[in-house]
C-alpha cells in the first residue's frame, strides 16, 4: 500500500512529468542500500588509512635500521682507529724498553690478528656487533697489559735515572732521513754493502747534539768518516758522529743530552752535506732507531 507520492516536475513544460509511488518496501530497500553505500565509503577510507599507516611504519623503520648502520660503520672505524694507535704505542713501548731498561717483554701477540673491519654492516647486524664487540674486548685486553707494562718500566726507571741518562734516547741532528740501518746500495762503487748507521742529510753547519749524557772519547779524521767524534755515554754504549765540518768538543769533555758537540759537513767518504750516526753496544754498530724515542725534527732535542 502507498505511503506517500513523490511528484517529479519538469523545468521545461515540453516534457511531462512524472509520479513515484513510494512504499514501505521500497522505503526500505532506499534505506538498506544507502546504509550499505555509506557503510563501504567508510570501509574504503579505513582501509586506506591502514596502508598509509604501514607504509609510514615501514619508512620508520627503514630509516631507524639505515640510521643505525651508519652508527655501526663509525663505531667500527674508530675501533680501528683505536687498534692502529694501540700498534703504535706497542712499536714505541718496544722503543723505550730496549733503549731505557733492557727489558724483554712483548705484548704485540695480544693484538687482534684478523683484519679490523672497515666494511659497512649488512642485513646481519647482530653478527657484525658480535663480532665488534670481540675485536673490542681484545684490544681492552690488550690496553690493560700495555698499561701494566708502562707501570712496571716506570717503576724501573724511577731506579734508573742516572743510567737513563746515559742511553741515546733522541735524534742528535734537525735533518732530513735519507738512509737506513743495513744492507745498501754504496753510492761510490754501487755494490751492496752493510751501512752501520743511518744518515740524516742537512745544510753544512747544522748543530749536531749529543743524544745522552757521555764523555767524549774521540774527535779526529778516520777515513771515509772523514772528522768523526766518538761520544762513550757507558761501559756498554757509545754513539759516533761522521763527516762532520768542525767540532765542538774535545776529547776527555762532559757532555750533556741535548748538548752541542760538532756541526754537519761532508768531510771523508761523502756525496752531500749530512750527518752519518752510529750507536754502538760493546764495540758493534746497532740500529740508531732502536735509541730514539721522539719522531720528527720539531721534537728533536728535550
Amino acid at each position: 500500500m502507498p505511503i506517500g507520492t513523490i511528484h517529479w516536475l519538469p523545468q521545461r513544460s515540453s516534457k511531462t512529468g512524472r509520479k513515484f509511488e513510494l512504499t514501505a518496501g521500497r522505503l526500505r530497500l532506499i534505506i538498506l542500500i544507502s546504509a550499505l553505500f555509506l557503510t563501504g565509503i567508510a570501509a574504503l577510507f579505513f582501509h586506506i588509512g591502514r596502508i598509509n599507516e604501514s607504509t609510514q611504519f615501514s619508512d620508520s623503520r627503514y630509516s631507524e635500521q639505515t640510521l643505525l648502520r651508519g652508527e655501526l660503520f663509525q663505531l667500527s672505524e674508530r675501533v680501528m682507529n683505536l687498534r692502529l694507535q694501540l700498534e703504535e704505542i706497542t712499536t714505541r713501548e718496544k722503543q723505550i724498553l730496549v733503549a731505557g731498561a733492557g727489558l724483554n717483554l712483548d705484548f704485540s701477540d695480544l693484538i687482534p690478528q684478523t683484519a679490523p673491519m672497515n666494511e659497512p654492516p649488512g642485513d646481519n647486524m647482530f653478527r657484525y656487533i658480535d663480532d665488534l664487540e670481540m675485536e673490542t674486548m681484545l684490544l681492552e685486553r690488550l690496553a690493560y697489559a700495555e698499561l701494566m707494562a708502562y707501570d712496571s718500566l716506570a717503576r724501573y726507571l724511577m731506579e734508573k735515572d742516572t743510567e737513563l741518562a746515559r742511553i741515546p734516547s733522541i735524534w742528535p741532528v734537525d735533518g732530513i732521513f735519507v738512509s737506513s740501518f743495513g744492507p745498501r746500495i754504496d753510492p761510490f762503487t754501487g755494490a751492496v754493502r752493510l751501512h752501520k748507521g743511518i744518515d740524516l742529510a742537512c745544510v753544512s753547519g747544522t748543530p749536531i747534539y749529543a743524544p745522552a749524557d757521555g764523555v767524549i772519547a774521540f774527535v779526529g779524521w778516520t777515513g771515509g768518516w772523514g772528522l768523526n767524534i766518538v761520544v762513550r755515554h757507558s761501559d756498554r754504549i757509545s754513539t759516533r758522529y761522521a763527516h762532520c765540518s768542525s767540532a765542538c768538543t774535545v776529547i776527555g769533555q762532559e757532555v750533556t743530552r741535548g748538548g752541542l758537540i760538532a756541526r754537519v759537513g761532508t768531510t771523508g767518504r761523502s756525496v752531500a752535506p749530512h750527518l752519518h750516526y752510529e750507536v754502538l753496544i760493546y764495540g758493534v754498530q746497532v740500529d740508531p732507531e732502536d735509541y730514539i724515542l721522539r719522531e720528527g725534527s720539531a721534537s728533536a732535542i728535550f
